[in-house]
């Protein structure tokens, strides 16, 4: 039985031949860490950079973050399309904060009170602030990045303990159904485009949107169709192999679940983590403890011979 294009379940969930085998060993290969090493990272990165709005420690997440996604970005998969999302998130966290909130004392221009809710002074600090809260976002973003850019859809099942085997599956499926979704929508544009369709008021994208969601839904039934046909659930997942869980594996979650631990250690001690700009804008405030441990987060970032993986 062949694999379903687009499942993302694909011969890795059969038994199959030696040559597949060896794709996977090679898809393995390209992620640098096990994929269980990745989701212990990027749980442990969301947690550093949700657990304080002080703009200098998400900075330096994103920052870790960024450069693990350069350095294990595999060949054909481009960072723009995360690059906007991270940037109009961003944006759009300041701007919301700058039109809603009107404390601060440097005022930088001031609307007409007559306008509801947005109506008032425009400061400094409530951008500033708005910034910090978009540079968690952009943080957090870039911290699950490689669970989808870096790892296959088998990688992530693989990554979930086995409890939630089928949750893991449920994802993978999802985000690999989003990608596609995406490829549609690009398909059909350019394909409406050559029929002279050029886009203007809302009802001439019902050209583009309606063969899209059609073609949506016929392949989530091609795909619970060749689910059902493997017998999805009625025993365990079996792959041609797994992962080697190394000493790198071991030193990049020791160090992820270290810097986790230390934030919120800190937190719960009472040592000043966060960064209030009001009523006037000051630097924040920065311990070197916890510079350590966002630096920690970087080990990903080091390409050593030693990270190419084997498989068993």
């Amino acid at each position: 039985m062949t694999a379903v294009p687009g499942s993302g379940l694909g011969a890795d969930s059969i038994e199959g031949s030696a040559p597949a085998s060896e794709a996977h060993a090679g898809l393995a290969s390209d992620a640098g860490l096990a994929p269980r090493a990745w989701l212990v990272w990027s749980l442990a990165a969301v947690t550093v950079a949700l657990c304080t709005d002080n703009p200098v420690y998400r900075g330096l997440v994103a920052l870790v973050a960024l450069n693990v996604l350069l350095t294990w970005l595999p060949p054909g998969r481009r960072l723009r399309p995360l690059a906007v999302a991270v940037t109009l998130a961003a944006a759009l966290a300041a701007l919301i904060n700058l039109l809603a909130g009107h404390t601060g004392a440097d005022v930088l221009a001031r609307l007409p009170d007559a306008l509801p809710l947005l109506g008032g002074p425009l400061t400094l600090e409530s951008l500033a602030f708005g910034g910090a809260i978009g540079l968690g976002l952009v943080a957090a973003l870039l911290s699950v990045a490689p669970l989808s850019l870096i790892l296959e859809p088998h990688d992530v099942v693989d990554a979930m303990p086995a409890a939630l085997e089928r949750t893991g599956i449920a994802v993978a499926t999802s985000l690999n159904l989003v990608s596609g979704f995406g490829r549609t929508f690009t398909e059909v544009r350019d394909a409406q485009r050559m029929r002279g369709w050029k886009p203007g008021g809302l009802r001439s994208w019902n050209e583009i949107l309606v063969p899209v969601v059609l073609t949506a839904i016929e392949d989530s039934v091609l795909l619970a169709e060749s689910m059902e046909a493997r017998a999805f659930g009625a025993g365990r997942r079996t792959s041609y192999a797994t992962a080697s869980f190394g000493t790198r594996e071991v030193v990049v979650v020791v160090a992820a679940l270290a810097a986790a631990a230390l934030f919120v250690g800190l937190r719960v001690a009472g040592v000043p983590m966060d960064w209030y700009p009001y009523p006037t804008l000051s630097l924040p405030p920065i311990q070197p403890l916890a510079v350590a441990g966002c630096l920690g987060l970087a080990l990903p970032a080091f390409r050593l011979p030693a990270a190419r993986e084997r498989c068993r």
